[in-house]
């Protein structure tokens, strides 16, 4: 399965006005004209005035065809020229991704089923960037040893996806939690257990990463994942 993420960054005190049109004209006319959406969240720590969203495809070729759907779509364009009149927008980045075999998402439309307490919902997004030839001997340990110690001290996996266009030699994936609280305990019992130090001996010996970076998302009003 592919999945498409892109961030959008606003200038300050801009975004809410552009999440707005985007929920009520742009949001369902990709819905009708692309696959359903399937997360959106904004930034809470990190690069702030950022919305996240990702959508995704068994058949990458229909992505082109649901663009041009879309473009042909009348509410698209209204949406457009609504957007393009707030201004908004700074920057935008997008990425194709590919899903790993122990994701637990691996198809379009796949219903999403919450497993983590309460009502509200944090999600740790992390982006790893690996030294070139070395990615898939990490994903090798972290399946066998350090996912099964993460399933059972950590909250809900949204996705794991190695990138396939845009920054390559990438791994990104997501977590949700019940609070930062709650991440932050799950967390410390993960580093306290004895399966996460095997872990990180067998993947320090690798030499693989480069670089980290993590970000707290919200998942907005209207997200399928929340």
């Amino acid at each position: 399965m592919f999945i498409e993420q892109r961030i959008y960054t606003a200038h300050p005190g801009k975004l809410p006005a552009w999440l707005k049109a985007y929920a009520e004209i742009g949001g369902p006319a990709s819905s009708r004209t692309l696959t359903p959406l399937m997360g959106m969240f904004t930034v809470e720590f990190g690069q702030i005035n950022r919305v996240l969203f990702i959508r995704g495809f068994d058949d990458i070729d229909e992505r082109e065809r649901g663009l041009a759907r879309r473009d042909a779509d009348p509410e698209w364009q209204r949406f457009l020229q609504e957007s393009r009149g707030l201004n908004a927008l700074a920057a935008q980045e997008a990425k194709l991704m590919k899903t790993v075999d122990f994701s637990p998402v691996q198809k379009v439309g796949q219903p999403f089923e919450r497993r983590i307490e309460g009502e509200a919902m944090f999600v740790d997004h992390r982006t790893y960037d690996f030294e070139p030839g070395r990615m898939n001997a990490w994903l090798e340990a972290y399946r066998s040893i350090g996912k099964p110690v993460q399933d059972r001290l950590l909250g809900q996996l949204l996705f794991f996806c190695v990138t396939e266009c845009g920054p390559i030699n990438q791994a990104v994936f997501a977590w949700a939690y019940s609070s930062l609280g709650d991440r932050d305990r799950r967390r410390a019992a993960m580093a306290a257990d004895p399966g996460w130090a095997e872990f990180q001996k067998a993947t320090g010996a690798l030499g693989a990463l480069k670089a980290q970076n993590t970000l707290v998302l919200k998942p907005v009003p209207w997200s399928p994942i929340r």
